[in-house]
C-alpha cells in the first residue's frame, strides 16, 4: 500500500492562482469607477481667488439628490457638486471653497444658479452601471456667472461613472 501524498499538485495551484486571479482583479477595477476632468475658476469676493480641478467624482442619489460630487485625491482642494434633480431643487452647482471645511464636516458652499449665469448648461444623466444598488451618472457642467458680491465662476467640468 502506498502512503497519500502530502504535497499539493501543481495543477491545484495554478487553479487557485487563477481563482484568485478572476476575484481580485474585478475588486480592482471596482475600487476607482468615476472620474472627472476639467476645472472651475472662483475670483474676486469674499472667498479670494481659487481653482477646483476634479479627478474622481461619486453620485449623489445615496445623499438624496440626482447629480454627482467632483472632488481632488485631498480632502481641502474643494469639490463641485453638479445637481440636476427636477423634481426638488432643479439645476444647479455647489462650490466648495477649498480649506473651509471644519471637524464637523460644515463646508462654506457657493451656490450657482442659473440666474446668476450668462452660460449655464448643465446635464446629469444616467448611464447603464449600478454598483451597491446606486445608479451611476455622467454629464457635464459648463458655467460663466457673476454671484453677489462680484464672485466670478467660470470653467467645464466633466464626469463619467460616478
Amino acid at each position: 500500500m502506498s502512503e497519500p501524498s502530502t504535497r499539493a499538485k501543481p495543477i491545484g495551484r495554478l487553479a487557485l492562482l487563477f481563482l484568485g486571479a478572476m476575484i481580485v482583479v474585478p475588486m480592482v477595477l471596482l475600487v476607482e469607477c468615476g472620474h472627472a476632468d476639467g476645472q472651475i475658476t472662483v475670483t474676486g469676493g469674499p472667498h479670494g481667488d481659487f481653482v477646483i480641478e476634479p479627478d474622481d467624482c461619486h453620485s449623489l442619489l445615496p445623499y438624496g439628490s440626482h447629480g454627482a460630487a467632483l472632488h481632488g485625491a485631498r480632502d481641502d482642494t474643494g469639490a463641485a457638486y453638479v445637481v440636476a434633480d427636477p423634481a426638488t431643487r432643479g439645476r444647479e452647482i455647489q462650490i466648495e471653497v477649498p480649506g473651509s471645511c471644519d471637524e464637523d464636516g460644515s463646508c462654506t458652499l457657493l451656490f450657482v444658479g442659473e440666474d446668476a449665469c450668462t452660460t449655464f448648461d448643465v446635464q446629469v444623466e444616467n448611464t447603464l452601471t449600478t454598483v451597491n444598488d446606486v445608479r451611476l451618472v455622467k454629464g457635464h457642467a459648463t458655467l460663466e456667472c457673476t454671484l453677489e458680491g462680484g464672485t466670478e465662476v467660470s470653467g467645464r467640468l466633466d464626469f463619467d461613472g460616478c
